[in-house]
């Protein structure tokens, strides 16, 4: 009989070991099943199913409160809590979040898509429960070694260093691997804790006598073999070397943490993608994320053809064909080397790629540095991750008008991740930026115009935007030479004109021919700064305009071109097809667009009716 069967969470107080690894290779095979079809977060999840099941069993959810950091290792968590049933519906348009969602249950108490925010959030809740009016019990940060690396997590570990009588339970999960592999000093140092199996041998071989020595001595052969770290330094109590797929090991240390009086650190040793060999063997990172995959195989099912690329690859790819040539190009990425199709550029040329971990402020600011001192650097960065270094992109980058790309991937509506990762929101904050200049291209050979141009013909900050798709990577296309703030009439205008940018506008062409509509259709290929010339051209014409974007309404093209012909007292008639100013969830981009008023149909439907 199955023992996730009419399991309810309160069966884990009396289950044995043996019990316990019956559940966790059933609830790994449930994840590998679910995002063999769904596609998700795979080895992470994997990695920490017998950790998941632990903390359930020694504390009380949701009185306890599991605070996963990120939150997209979720899976066990969401399948214990009552929602195993629901698994199926994962990441699917009304069904399961792939990440932590305080609606969908009171187990899910904080929600996050973004690294580092755990432990700020738990120093929280422990500020709330010293009120003495709310029913919380402790709080637990399950934080991933690769979260180090950010500057949020060290603000929270100074503050609770300097604060040690707010109680938080720290679980460092560490699988040796962020979404690239980790980077930085504090890599080094959870190496050297690494070790500390073999410092658990020599303690037990060594005579008693020894073990009485004072804690002086005790401390000092501890540096000597692997070194203070950041946490003993903050005054931590602090366990490493724990096995984090040992039910056993696992349940002592965290029964341990729960009767403290203090905070503490357990870190953890996990495997990611335990369970699922190709996942176990992955050391670059390609089984983190991924899409429907045959599970006897491991083949992915959404094969790209010959001629085809992600559109990230293929601009990462142009970006390392100009820097063969040119050293003075360097991209920099915040541990998304896989992710923003860097793996080439990687290999090719080690000594011009810069990742900088989970660290986006760094990276921006770095690049700042590196363009007023004469370098070319290239930021490929999430557009979601990009809200994180708004700061350094207005203050150190486009005050001084330095000479930095930013090459922004998952730009408009994404598949499946939901509200944190949609790529909806960066035209709306850079648009507010002075003198920064944004642009998307529609297909291969513009992308290819706009990196070159960006790169040589502009002196201050740059952004690129292009969608998680597959392109065509053709070679014969030909595009109109780029020029700063000038558009492209792709279909001359009559009476009314579609005005859009980026791949979407392939698909409104289509639209048009097809539907022989009579309506004009213009490449707005620079979003920032606007083709005045052509809008005032419009306006002289009486032309209606349509806007149609993939962003929210405030900060939109069609918003921007409202705001210009306000200004300018044009009487333009504008209407402008854009997402409304919410977070949108998650679903595939076929359905939300429908959801949103944004299909085809939809389009179609307000061409006719002008």
């Amino acid at each position: 009989m199955s023992v996730l069967e009419n399991f309810k969470l309160e069966d884990l107080k009396t289950m044995t070991i043996p019990e316990l690894e019956e559940l966790a290779k059933e609830i790994r095979t449930l994840i590998i099943n679910t995002v063999s079809q769904n596609g998700g977060h795979l080895s992470s999840n994997l990695g920490v199913v017998e950790l998941t099941i632990a903390l359930h069993k020694v504390f009380n959810s949701p009185y306890d409160k599991l605070i996963f950091d990120v939150s997209h290792q979720t899976y066990a968590h969401k399948i214990l809590t009552g929602r195993a049933n629901q698994f199926s519906t994962l990441r699917q348009y009304g069904g399961l979040s792939g990440f932590a969602r305080r609606s969908e249950s009171i187990h899910d108490v904080y929600e996050a898509g973004h690294s580092s925010t755990a432990l700020s959030a738990a120093i929280g809740y422990s500020i709330a429960r010293e009120t003495g009016e709310f029913e919380i019990g402790d709080p637990v940060a399950i934080v991933g070694d690769a979260s180090f690396s950010n500057g949020l997590t060290f603000e929270a570990l100074n503050f609770l260093g300097n604060n040690p009588y707010h109680k938080v339970i720290i679980i460092v999960n560490d699988n040796e691997m962020s979404i690239s592999h980790n980077v930085g000093a504090l890599s080094k140092v959870f190496n050297k804790i690494r070790i500390r199996k073999s410092y658990k041998w020599f303690s037990k071989v060594t005579p008693r006598f020894l073990r009485k020595l004072t804690l002086r001595v005790k401390e000092s052969v501890k540096s000597y073999v692997f070194g203070k770290s950041i946490f003993d330094a903050l005054g931590f109590k602090y366990f490493a070397g724990i096995d984090g797929n040992n039910f056993k090991e696992l349940i002592k240390y965290l029964t341990y943490a729960k009767e403290s009086k203090e905070s503490i650190v357990l870190h953890i040793k996990t495997t990611k993608g335990k369970g699922y060999l190709p996942a176990e063997k992955d050391k670059v990172g390609i089984w983190h994320g991924v899409g429907p995959f045959d599970v006897e195989s491991g083949t992915f099912k959404n094969k790209k053809e010959a001629d085809e690329a992600l559109f990230g690859e293929a601009v990462a790819n142009t970006v390392l064909e100009l820097a063969y040539s040119d050293s003075k190009i360097y991209a920099i990425t915040p541990a998304m080397v896989i992710g923003s199709g860097l793996y080439n550029f990687s290999k090719e040329l080690p000594n011009q790629l810069i990742d900088v971990g989970i660290a986006e402020e760094n990276a921006v600011v770095m690049a700042a540095g590196m363009a007023q001192a004469g370098l070319k650097p290239a930021v490929f960065i999430y557009s979601t991750f990009l809200q994180r270094a708004y700061d350094q992109i207005s203050h150190d980058v486009a005050r001084t008008n330095s000479h930095v790309v930013f090459y922004i991937d998952r730009a408009g509506l994404v598949d499946d991740d939901g509200e944190t990762h949609q790529g909806i929101y960066d035209i709306a904050f850079l648009r507010s930026i002075p003198g920064i200049v944004i642009i998307m291209p529609k297909d291969y050979a513009e992308m290819q115009a706009m990196v070159s141009y960006a790169t040589y013909s502009l002196t201050g900050p740059v952004a690129i935007r292009y969608p998680k798709i597959k392109i065509k990577m053709d070679s014969n296309q030909k595009t109109e030479p780029i020029v700063l703030g000038k558009w492209e009439v792709l279909i001359p205008h009559s009476k009314k004109v579609v005005i859009s940018y980026g791949p979407n506008l392939l698909e409104i062409k289509e639209l048009i021919e097809k539907n022989q509509l009579d309506v004009g259709l213009i490449n707005a290929r620079f979003i920032n700064p606007l083709d005045e010339e052509l809008l005032q051209e419009l306006a002289k014409n009486e032309i209606d305009i349509i806007t149609y974007e993939e962003v929210i309404y405030n900060g939109s093209l069609g918003n921007h071109i409202l705001e210009f012909a306000n200004l300018r007292k044009f009487n333009i008639n504008v209407e402008v097809m854009s997402l409304p100013d919410t977070y949108v969830e998650h679903g595939k981009v076929s359905v939300l667009k429908k959801v949103y008023n944004l299909s085809m149909d939809d389009l179609l439907n307000k061409i006719r009716s002008k």
